[in-house]
């Protein structure tokens, strides 16, 4: 009798552990299906918005370096995402409210500046630009030649419209 209740036993735990693998087999084939699905949406949005071409960021780099040597807040604030984080070569950073407020009100002045040696990567909505950044300005009514490393990265946004999203300056060898 003992015998044949343990093998009734080990048949309904087996039938248990066969219907507890079942559930996590399907378990994971739904959480795949939703992360798929999840994947697909999110390509689908990515695909919908038309990515920036290199002649609007080349357009919008340049527009950005003209309103740096003529600076006003108005034009800043249509050219800079909410969300700038902003890198100086010191390893200063700023938010767009401080970037903006330091460019306009601030003791450095721009008077020509150029981005050499630009190169432009565009991924998604996103743009990637690297440049030498040559200028010329005064601090504090001091003359200053800058010459630093940039990156840059633009954003399209549902606007269509190419704003700075983040800018890191670094120093470059002597």
């Amino acid at each position: 009798m003992k015998i044949k209740d343990q093998k009734d036993d080990f048949k309904i735990k087996s039938r248990w552990v066969s219907v507890l693998l079942v559930l996590f087999i399907l378990i994971g084939c739904k959480q795949n299906t939703d992360h798929s699905q999840s994947e697909t949406s999110t390509n689908t949005t990515l695909v919908a918005q038309d990515p920036p071409t290199i002649d609007e960021v080349q357009e919008v780099v340049a527009a950005f370096n003209n309103v740096m040597v003529n600076p006003t807040a108005e034009l800043m604030e249509t050219l800079c995402a909410e969300e700038l984080t902003y890198g100086h070569s010191s390893g200063h950073v700023q938010d767009k409210d401080e970037f903006i407020d330091d460019l306009v009100n601030g003791p450095f002045n721009f008077l020509s500046l150029e981005a050499d040696d630009q190169t432009i990567h565009i991924s998604g909505n996103t743009a990637i630009v690297r440049h030498i950044f040559l200028a010329k300005g005064t601090n504090a009514g001091e003359a200053v030649d800058v010459r630093i490393g940039n990156m840059q990265v633009y954003q399209k946004g549902k606007d269509g419209k190419l704003r700075l999203l983040a800018r890191q300056a670094y120093k470059l060898p002597n």
